[in-house]
């Protein structure tokens, strides 16, 4: 105990003696600062974090084959999502993986990533799942969003023992998000939701309403105008007991249509409608 309380002490003298510097940079990085002392920061990130529903009571009650293939297939699926829609970082974290956005748009290229990880753990993620695995638990996906300033570095010891550390609140609160979220849903913080609301009338059309859609009957999708069809999202309180640092939070149930979805994908992510 001796040895390591001296190792400890040696560490934190040559940091305090470095002192800490935080220094502006554009984008997400692939990997934060190294140097001893610096981190970076980065402004409007958007964090996006995926939790494996009930994993927990898989590995308690189920066999380890059922519980590795849901992890495999689940955290490899989400991992293509993230890196489609040009998550510039990611990482999994136990039986979760988030990815980090960030640059001009990144807030709906974000938003749509959550809307087809969501659609993709229920559409395709658990159908195989239930073919190769030998269980009656159900894959569900919860899916976390929010929005801010973020600060990184590498941390840990010399060589391979170093990560990234990423200090700030988007990261933390959606994945306190995901675990609220009921399976297969996609919950936003307030200040997500808020840029949703404030975005161009296209964009929001295809975030805030559904395409029309219902009981086999095909609506008109984005020719619909805004408020003509039912709204996607519901609103409530921020679980208090959470300690989340936002008063709201907004839920989507919803998957993507097959009819409309890669349409409404495309507007959200880009701002615009295909031509022709």
């Amino acid at each position: 105990m001796d040895d390591v309380a001296a190792a400890v002490a040696s560490q934190l003298n040559d940091q305090a003696q470095l002192g800490v510097q935080v220094t502006d940079i554009g984008n997400v990085p692939e990997t934060g600062p190294a140097n001893r002392g610096v981190w970076g920061r980065i402004q409007d990130v958007s964090a996006v974090f995926a939790d494996l529903k009930g994993s927990t009571r898989l590995n308690v009650s189920g066999s380890r084959q059922n519980a590795a293939y849901a992890y495999t297939y689940f955290i490899r699926a989400m991992a293509v999502v993230l890196d489609r829609f040009g998550a510039r970082y990611v990482d999994i974290q136990g039986d979760g993986i988030f990815g980090l956005f960030s640059g001009p748009g990144s807030a709906f290229q974000a938003a749509a990533c959550a809307v087809t990880m969501r659609t993709q753990a229920e559409r395709v993620v658990a159908p195989r799942f239930d073919r190769d695995a030998a269980t009656d638990w159900k894959l569900t996906a919860g899916v976390g969003m929010d929005r801010g300033t973020l600060l990184v570095r590498r941390l840990g010891l010399r060589g391979a023992k170093q990560n990234e550390v990423w200090a700030g609140r988007p990261v933390n609160v959606a994945a306190k998000l995901s675990s609220v979220a009921g399976a297969n849903e996609v919950v936003v913080s307030d200040r997500v939701f808020s840029i949703f609301r404030g975005t161009s009338q296209l964009r929001r059309r295809a975030l805030l309403w559904t395409c029309g859609c219902d009981d086999g009957i095909t609506g008109g999708g984005l020719d619909i105008q805004e408020g003509q069809t039912p709204h996607l999202w519901d609103e409530e309180a921020a679980p208090p007991e959470m300690g989340l640092d936002i008063a709201r939070i907004h839920r989507l149930q919803s998957k993507w249509c097959v009819v409309h979805g890669a349409e409404f994908c495309e507007v959200i992510a880009t701002g615009a409608r295909r031509v022709g």
